[in-house]
């Protein structure tokens, strides 16, 4: 090999161990100054407080849980054979949800409402219903809104929607 070669293939690996050495570098102090961020509490201990019952905590959290969610169930491709009859929605308010559920079908878009429940109590659901709107045949794309309230004051908990799409047939 020729000495210019071997120049050129020293200059490329010193080049190449610089790089190396720099990136390592900046992994390093980034990496570190992100942890010198974080101060904890020299005074902790890790582990659970004595005299806490596991199982009370896990209720309770549970509950906290319960409460935030909601659950529901409902047909997202009902069908109805014309603007006028029943199709099958399926919507459900299951038994461990412990929300009462009202529900209201708006079509995307135009935001529309076809269709609206009153209270549907845990553990109860709606097989088949008519729209209260009456729409001509066709496919309708439409989003399903579940309002939850708590069962004993009524108070308005949160809601949640799922995307469904209606078809008349006829």
């Amino acid at each position: 090999m020729s000495k210019g070669k071997k120049r050129a293939l020293l200059i490329i690996g010193i080049l190449l161990l610089l790089a190396l050495t720099v990136g390592i570098c900046y992994f390093i102090f980034t990496k570190n100054t992100a942890e010198a961020d974080l101060q904890y509490e020299d005074n902790a201990t890790t582990g659970i407080m004595p005299g806490v019952d596991i199982d009370q905590r896990r209720a309770e959290l549970q509950e906290i849980l319960d409460r935030s969610m909601i659950a529901f169930s409902i047909n997202t491709s009902p069908v109805f054979q014309d603007g006028t009859s029943e199709g099958n929605l399926l919507i459900e308010n299951p038994g461990n949800n412990a929300k009462l559920l009202q529900i209201r079908i708006l079509i995307d878009g135009t935001e529309e409402e076809v269709y609206a429940t009153k209270f549907l109590k845990p553990g109860s659901y709606i097989e088949s219903a008519k729209l209260d709107k009456v729409l001509e045949k066709g496919s309708y794309n439409a989003t399903a809104y579940f309002s939850a309230y708590d069962q004993e004051t009524g108070e308005y908990i949160g809601q949640t929607g799922a995307q469904i799409v209606i078809t008349v047939q006829n």
